[in-house]
């Protein structure tokens, strides 16, 4: 099928995808001010979207352990909770002792969750044109409120995109250059082995072989299926090699990480009972409309509901059309193979021989494409099908868990551009829904991520304790890690929770480092109660056994401060 006149089509199985932008396309220009609007919009948001994501305490917890780590006695233990996200930790740990550290992290997952939408959409526009990498990019572009509170954070999953990005990139890349005869040793271990390196420290987050890993190790065989070419073998033996040596890098350094006491809590997961697939399916289907910014479901079919109506129907729309087109890629009849690949059964492509055929010549492409498809096609089916068949979707519907899932269906929606029509309607859903994105970031601001007090409260904590000779307090868990970020760790509150012994106070054992709970003598100490609706957890009222508190005030609506004249990790329970 033949585009507009001065581009050319390429065959996709039975789906045909333009390699060069149309000419008369208004459309086009039309998408790249929405995304170039949305990155604005996102850019000017960007201070008081900060000051936000750190009052959930989830976020501002990870900044609390990597700045305080180096105040930990010999031999504690540091739980970063539930997940091992050693990539932040590290940078955070190298970068502490820096001048305006503080804006840095708060500052760096941004630029890496802008980063990894680039990659993805660089990658979508080598292998399947300018198209699909223009609306990739804007539909990456276009975060919503859900996405925002995953991506530009240290802790939630985020690096997942970059991660997934980097692995497609030096597919492809080692892809063409075996199909064009030009793969070297040196050329291959030049790609391999950073790659190799910076996978194996992405995979001690589990989520990125999951989402990842059995991508990297499927899709070259995928393609091999579909386009027999020898050079395949090539490409499957540089993606095993590097996949296995990244998953046996990850599991050595999260041994070494555990020998330095850094650790995380389990987080186990098994697969759903048949009775709760409907449910799994339910929740899958809610959390990626969420993620798209169209959670409509149970609101009411009225005013700003219909246009969330509308952003959840266009992200259930493109995930519908772009499982069909993978379905009928997987099985179209005329798929390439040997007489399309430009080459004859028992040919050989070894590095360093002279190419074959030109650089430009069809299988090249065909290869690039078949290899982008499966690679991301796998992404998407493997995430949608772990999600749907275990334990995290019954409980939960955070879209953290589907971060890969997303990342495919823009890396893939260049798939559905068949036909000029096809074409048409793919660019004007995709400004559709980056317009959607816009009224909706601009119409509600930046809403708080967290319950944690602000900026003003804390400093008003930090205040009176201070002045009462306290720096050092505890509190619930959505109160603490907020509270000493923001108030520049000048207090540091460490979490506890209500717990049936006498003390009537536990240590939080989830976030935390163990020495903070190691009582300090000759020590004044505060504790910071919250009565707020909606805040789970919280610490109510003063324990009858942490004694009489020499000084008391309310700092904040339903926040009151007791302080005390010794250490009152002496009288937690456990």
């Amino acid at each position: 099928m033949q585009a507009a006149t001065g581009s050319r089509s390429v065959g996709l199985g039975p789906i045909s995808i333009p390699r060069r932008l149309p000419r008369a396309s208004g459309l086009v220009w039309i998408v790249a001010l929405v995304g170039a609007a949305n990155l604005i919009v996102l850019l000017a948001q960007a201070s008081a979207l900060v000051h936000s994501l750190y009052l959930n305490a989830d976020n501002a917890s990870a900044l609390v352990l990597a700045a305080l780590a180096g105040h930990a006695s010999a031999g504690a233990v540091i739980n970063l909770g539930n997940h091992p996200w050693y990539e932040p930790w590290w940078f955070m740990r190298a970068t502490v002792g820096m001048p305006g550290y503080r804006q840095l992290w708060e500052a760096m997952p941004l630029i890496v969750g802008l980063a990894g939408a680039a990659a993805v959409a660089a990658c979508a526009w080598c292998a399947l044109g300018r198209v699909a990498g223009l609306v990739c990019a804007v539909a990456l572009l276009a975060a919503s409120e859900a996405q925002r509170w995953i991506l530009y954070v240290p802790e939630s999953h985020g690096l997942v995109v970059i991660h997934l990005a980097a692995l497609c990139g030096a597919l492809l890349f080692v892809q063409r250059r075996a199909f064009a005869g030009r793969l070297t040793r040196r050329s291959a271990l030049l790609v391999g082995v950073p790659l190799m390196l910076f996978t194996g420290a992405g995979f001690t987050d589990q989520l990125l072989p999951v989402s990842g890993l059995a991508p990297l190790l499927l899709a070259p065989l995928l393609a091999w299926w579909r386009l027999r070419v020898p050079a395949w073998r090539t490409v499957t033996v540089f993606a095993w090699l590097t996949g296995v040596a990244s998953l046996l890098l990850a599991l050595l350094v999260t041994h070494v990480m555990q020998g330095e006491n850094v650790v995380h809590s389990p987080f186990p997961v098994s697969f759903v009972g048949s009775e709760a697939l409907v449910s799994g399916l339910q929740n899958l289907i809610a959390t990626i409309a969420g993620l798209g910014g169209g959670a409509f479901f149970g609101a009411p079919a009225s005013g700003t509901s219909l246009l969330t109506f509308a952003a959840g129907a266009l992200t259930l729309l493109a995930l519908a059309a772009i499982l069909r087109a993978l379905w009928r890629w997987a099985n179209a009849a005329d798929a390439p193979r040997l007489a399309d690949a430009g080459t004859t059964p028992g040919a050989r492509v070894t590095p360093g021989s002279p190419p074959a055929t030109p650089p430009e010549h069809p299988s090249i492409e065909a290869g690039s494409r078949d290899l982008f498809v499966a690679y991301w096609g796998a992404v998407l089916v493997i995430v949608l099908a772990v999600f749907a068949l275990t334990s995290v979707s019954a409980s939960t519907t955070d879209g953290r868990y589907l971060l890969g899932a997303w990342a495919a269906i823009g890396a893939l929606l260049g798939t559905l551009a068949t036909a000029p029509a096809a074409r048409a309607a793919l660019l004007a859903g995709v400004a559709l829904f980056g317009v959607l994105n816009i009224h909706a970031e601009l119409a509600s601001g930046v809403t708080p991520a967290g319950v944690g007090p602000n900026q003003a409260v804390a400093g008003a904590i930090e205040r009176f304790a201070t002045a009462h000779g306290a720096r050092v307090g505890y509190a619930g868990y959505w109160d603490a890690a907020p509270v000493t970020w923001e108030s520049h760790l000048g207090v540091q509150l460490y979490p506890i929770e209500g717990c049936a012994t006498p003390a009537g106070a536990c240590p939080f054992y989830g976030i935390e480092i163990s020495s903070w709970y190691t009582p300090r003598a000759s020590t004044r100490t505060f504790l910071l109660t919250d009565t707020r609706p909606g805040v789970p957890g919280e610490i109510a009222s003063a324990p009858a056994g942490f004694g009489r508190p020499i000084a008391q005030a309310s700092v904040g609506e339903g926040l009151t401060v007791y302080v005390y004249d010794h250490d009152l990790a002496a009288d937690l329970g456990s």
